[in-house]
């Protein structure tokens, strides 16, 4: 069984074939609609930046039909244009846009691109239709757009600066490496303007609004030119997030990462959650889930989204997974190492064959080990700085090669940086350099920058995570096929109609039929049909409050613990009911449940909620009452299989408890990740008839797991 949403809902909207965007992303004619003779307007700053744009370039405004305008032909209207125009700059107010749009339908033009606001995103009802009808007239007449309340696009390979921030001719990197996409048009050319200093882009789009086209319909387009290598991409929100596992299978088939950085990463949604795993699994945690199901690498600030493009369009795939860190300063190398340390990167040392080398060729006050410290002695001496370069590249653990540079200067570190290119060219390992000086632009910087054989970043940490998800995204194997468990259907077949919380009894019936684990239990009604289903059951026990209004029985004192006779638990019987109806006076109390003191071992939390836009996520951490204490969960889309279960579980801070800390047994790990597998199953199959779903706590040990606790809230 494949991972998808099972909701009832048809699937998410395909995304747009980039064949059908290339007149419009990549024009070779460009009518900008709304210019005016002021210098400083958005028609005239647009058109200004399609100066180097070797296709034709009209101005439409018939207030100045027949003249020449910021020194392009002006029209009275688009319907006079001498051909149908590929791309259509609209710098026009909201009111002129549907008249507009109209005139490109009858023109023929290959997509529209428009700057105007005030359309959905004021909130206002009549301005969300008139934006939802704008949508069905270009989708109805197939003519993509671009926007709303957008900032525009730049087709670097073709010098096409359709956008008016100024100063697009400035950008004069050659074209090619990332391309951008971004909601925020301001990001986005905040971004773009990389090329200013160097860096290789060749693409840059903004959704706006995404009326029509959203970020995944522009990311694709870009996976398709071949001058990309990566695409950064910067998200706010989707109207269907499903749409990013489109895109990801894209990037994949096109063999090009995407790097994705989240903006706007709050929680709203859990308010509303009746389990620990509603609060814990919060929004900013689903995008996470959904972008490494996609394959995307996340980056989590924004800083650091166009240098780990910039590597990812730079590096080949890892021959190693080890870090050399060479550098003529033992400060900047114990830098770089805490950093990579930090990030847990392996560091070897060199092999015996490499150390003679650097022994040989290294002052006794350098350091002929990893981090290299090559001393500047060393620095200034060609013949031993390039043996030293060649014996660590030539070292088969090392994957890449990490360079500090400490300080720019006019004379050498241009020259130094020329220099290095020659070693990532023989060896086919990627240099990171390291740009430590305040001078951020200084001389060799840009040569860094600009040439494909260097990977600059400004931050040693940046780059030492770039490499980690470098590593990771290299080492990645697809999603493995989810098979369903056996009691599957059974278990769908039992869930109610409509809405209702099935509580713990209920709960673990329905978790059971599925596989997972469940402890057994009795129900009473009163003191004595307890005592009697202890002794059944056999001593000691734990009694629990039985009641359909109380999803939390600890806070409201509805558990007992270790009781270990008949007497006990009678008491134990009056002083929950009393607690219970002290507590929540309106609650139905049903009775008790009676457990036998299930067996020790490491508690979990096993939950899983409904998202909006991803579907049924499921989740796994450190659990018990302290849940939300610790904080301590792996989260994912659902289904997953035992296989992804197993990552998720080691990947908790808690896992050494699993794993035999302090000579305790080790857990059945493979129990516990098919447990979590057809948990998850079951949430995902459900769909939006499982609203919320938890085991709290699933006790684990070298005896498999047991689910002592359950909740279920179903959807209608």
């Amino acid at each position: 069984m494949q991972h998808h949403v099972t909701d009832g809902q048809s699937g998410p909207e395909p995304l747009r074939d980039p064949a059908s965007l290339r007149r419009l992303l990549s024009p070779r004619s460009v009518a900008v609609v709304g210019v005016s003779a002021d210098p400083i307007g958005f028609g005239a700053r647009s058109i200004g930046n399609l100066r180097n744009f070797a296709g034709p370039v009209w101005a439409v405004n018939p207030k100045y039909a027949g003249q020449e305008l910021h020194g392009f032909p002006c029209l009275g209207s688009i319907a006079e244009l001498p051909e149908a125009p590929d791309c259509v700059l609209l710098a026009l107010p909201r009111t002129g846009i549907m008249p507009a749009v109209e005139a490109c339908i009858a023109k023929g033009a290959g997509g529209i691109i428009a700057f105007a606001s005030g359309y959905g995103e004021t909130g206002l009802a009549d301005r969300i239709a008139e934006e939802e009808a704008l949508r069905d007239r270009c989708r109805a007449a197939g003519l993509p757009l671009v926007g709303v309340n957008c900032l525009g696009i730049v087709d670097h390979v073709l010098k096409a600066g359709v956008t008016f921030m100024p100063e697009y001719q400035r950008l004069t990197a050659p074209p090619g490496g990332v391309a951008i996409t971004s909601q925020s048009g301001a990001l986005g050319y905040a971004l773009m303007q990389a090329a200013e200093r160097g860096f290789s882009v060749c693409h840059m789009t903004t959704a706006g609004n995404a009326t029509d086209l959203d970020v995944c319909d522009l990311a694709a387009y870009q996976l398709s030119m071949p001058e990309c290598r990566a695409v950064a991409l910067a998200v706010e929100g989707l109207r269907d997030g499903r749409r990013l596992a489109l895109l990801g299978e894209a990037a994949r088939q096109a063999g090009k990462p995407i790097v994705v950085l989240k903006l706007g990463r709050g929680e709203a949604g859990a308010a509303a959650a009746v389990s620990h795993t509603g609060s814990l699994a919060g929004s900013a945690a689903a995008w996470s889930a959904a972008f490494r199901r996609a394959g995307m690498i996340e980056v989590e600030d924004f800083d650091a989204l166009l240098e780990t493009a910039g590597m990812f369009a730079k590096a080949p795939p890892p021959m190693a997974s080890g870090v050399a860190i060479i550098t003529p300063s033992g400060g900047a190398g114990i830098m770089a190492a805490d950093h990579a340390e930090a990030l847990g990167l392996s560091m070897p040392q060199p092999m015996p064959q490499t150390e003679a080398v650097l022994r040989s060729a290294i002052p006794d006050f350098g350091a002929p080990r990893n981090p290299c410290d090559l001393t500047a002695q060393v620095a200034s001496n060609p013949a031993s700085y390039d043996a030293c370069m060649e014996a660590m590249l030539t070292d088969p653990q090392y994957g890449c090669a990490v360079m500090p540079v400490v300080y720019s200067h006019h004379a050498s570190t241009q020259l130094r940086m020329e220099q290095l290119r020659p070693y990532a060219r023989k060896f086919g390992k990627p240099l990171l350099i390291a740009w430590i000086p305040e001078q951020l632009e200084g001389p060799g910087a840009v040569v860094a920058d600009s040439v494909p054989e260097l990977i600059l970043f400004r931050s040693m940490r940046r780059l030492m995570n770039a490499v980690r998800l470098w590593l990771e995204y290299y080492g990645r194997t697809p999603p493995a096929q989810v098979a369903a468990p056996a009691g599957l259907d059974a278990a769908l077949a039992a869930l109610p109609g409509g809405e209702a919380v099935l509580m713990e009894a209920e709960a673990k019936a329905l978790f059971a039929k599925v596989g997972v684990p469940v402890v057994e239990e009795r129900r009473a009604t009163t003191a004595a049909e307890a005592a009697e289903a202890a002794a059944g059951l056999g001593f000691p026990v734990v009694l629990k409050l039985d009641s359909p209004d109380i999803a939390h029985k600890t806070e409201v004192g509805g558990v007992k613990l270790n009781l270990a006779d008949r007497s006990a638990v009678e008491a134990a019987f009056a002083a929950i009911m009393a607690s219970a109806r002290q507590h929540a006076p309106e609650a139905r109390l049903d009775g008790v449940l009676i457990q036998r003191m299930s067996r020790q071992g490491v508690e979990l939390i096993l939950g899983a909620r409904r998202d909006g836009q991803f579907g049924s996520l499921i989740l796994v951490g450190t659990g018990g009452v302290q849940a939300e204490l610790w904080r301590d969960v792996a989260l994912d889309l659902a289904p997953v299989s035992p296989a992804r279960a197993e990552e998720m579980l080691r990947s908790l801070k808690g896992f050494p408890l699993l794993d035999g800390f302090r000579g305790a047994p080790r857990a059945d790990i493979a129990a516990i990740a098919r447990a979590v597998s057809a948990f998850s199953v079951l949430v995902a199959e459900a769909g939006p008839r499982i609203e919320e779903a938890e085991v709290n706590p699933l006790i684990c040990g070298d005896w498999g797991c047991l689910a002592v606790d359950g909740l279920v809230r179903c959807g209608a």
